[in-house]
C-alpha cells in the first residue's frame, strides 16, 4: 500500500471516528441524564397540604427523565382523609415508576399509611415507626333550648359517642387491611398486633417486617436506582415549595423542634378523625 492510500485510510478512519464523538455529545446533549427525585413530606398531613405534594408526584410521574422518586419522610401522620389521599397517590405513582421511602425522625400513624404504598420502605435504626390506629374527640351531646332547634337528634353533633367509637373502628380496621396488603409476606406480626398502635424503632420496625431495610437515605437513592435499573444517574429535588401559610413545621423546626415533636395534644385538634400520633400527655 503506498503513502497516498495509507494516507486515506487514516483519514476514514479519522473522520469515522470523529462523527461517532460528535453523535455521542449529541446524544448526550438530546437525551438527559436519569433523574431519580426526592419529595420531602414534611409535619401535618392536611388536605390543602396534600394538593402540592400530589402535584410534584404527578409531575414526577409524566417526566420521562425520572425514573424513580424517594419520598423522603418525615411526619406524625394527620388527617384521614388526606393520607388517604396521599397512599392512593403513591400507588398511582408506583404504577409508572419505583417508588423508595426513606423515614428520617418519624414515619407515625398517616406518615405511615402513606410509606406503605412504596415498593420499599428504609428508616434509621432510631426513626420513629408505626402508630397504626386513629384518634378522634367524641361529640358532646346537644344541648338544645327554647329558642334553639334541630331536625334531628344528633344534628349538631353528627352522632352518638357510640357511633363514633364504631367509625374509629372502621377506620382502624382500613388502615390495617392496607399495611397487610401492602406488606404481604413481608411482614412478621398479624393484625392484632398491628391494630395495638404501637410506634417502633426502626431497628424494631425492620425485624418486625413494617419496613424492609435500615438505612439511610442514600440507601434508599440506591435501591431506587437498582429498581429502575441505573447505572448512572442524578438525583434532582423536587419537593414543592409551599406558601407561606402552608409551612408551619419549618417555622417549628426553626423553634428547634422537630417532627417528633411536632405531635399536639387531642384536645388542640379541630373536630375529626385523624391518623396521627399525638405524644403522650406529661
Amino acid at each position: 500500500m503506498n503513502r497516498q492510500n495509507v494516507l486515506r485510510v487514516f483519514l476514514t478512519i479519522a473522520a469515522l471516528l470523529l462523527v461517532l464523538v460528535a453523535g455521542l455529545l449529541l446524544a448526550r446533549y438530546l437525551i438527559p441524564t436519569p433523574e431519580i427525585a426526592v419529595i420531602r413530606i414534611e409535619g401535618d398531613i392536611w388536605g390543602s397540604y396534600t394538593a402540592y405534594v400530589r402535584q410534584a408526584m404527578e409531575e414526577a410521574a409524566n417526566d420521562p427523565a425520572i425514573r424513580a422518586v424517594v419520598l423522603e419522610i418525615s411526619s406524625p401522620g394527620g388527617e384521614v382523609t388526606a393520607s388517604e389521599d396521599m397512599y392512593f397517590e403513591v400507588l398511582r405513582l408506583r404504577d409508572s415508576k419505583p417508588v423508595v421511602a426513606a423515614v428520617n425522625e418519624m414515619a407515625a400513624s398517616g406518615a405511615y399509611y402513606i410509606a406503605s404504598a412504596a415498593d420499599r420502605i428504609y428508616a434509621k435504626p432510631g426513626s420513629m415507626v408505626g402508630n397504626i390506629g386513629v384518634i378522634s374527640i367524641l361529640p358532646e351531646p346537644d344541648q338544645l333550648d327554647e329558642t334553639f332547634f334541630t331536625t334531628g337528634p344528633f344534628k349538631l353533633s353528627g352522632g352518638s359517642q357510640v357511633e363514633v367509637i364504631r367509625q374509629l373502628e372502621v377506620l382502624k380496621d382500613t388502615f390495617v387491611t392496607a399495611i397487610l396488603a401492602q406488606r404481604e409476606d413481608r411482614l412478621n406480626v398479624g393484625p392484632e398486633i398491628l391494630s395495638r398502635g404501637e410506634i417502633y424503632l426502626g431497628l424494631q420496625a425492620e425485624q418486625m417486617g413494617l419496613i424492609d431495610q435500615v438505612g439511610s437515605k442514600g440507601d434508599a437513592v440506591e435501591a431506587a436506582a437498582s429498581l429502575a435499573k441505573l447505572r448512572n444517574y442524578q438525583v434532582v429535588d423536587r419537593t414543592p415549595e409551599l406558601p407561606e401559610e402552608e409551612i408551619l413545621f419549618e417555622y417549628k423546626m426553626r423553634q428547634g423542634m422537630t417532627a417528633a415533636t411536632v405531635a399536639a395534644t387531642p384536645n388542640q385538634l379541630p373536630p375529626g378523625f385523624y391518623f396521627r400520633y399525638v405524644e403522650p400527655l406529661q
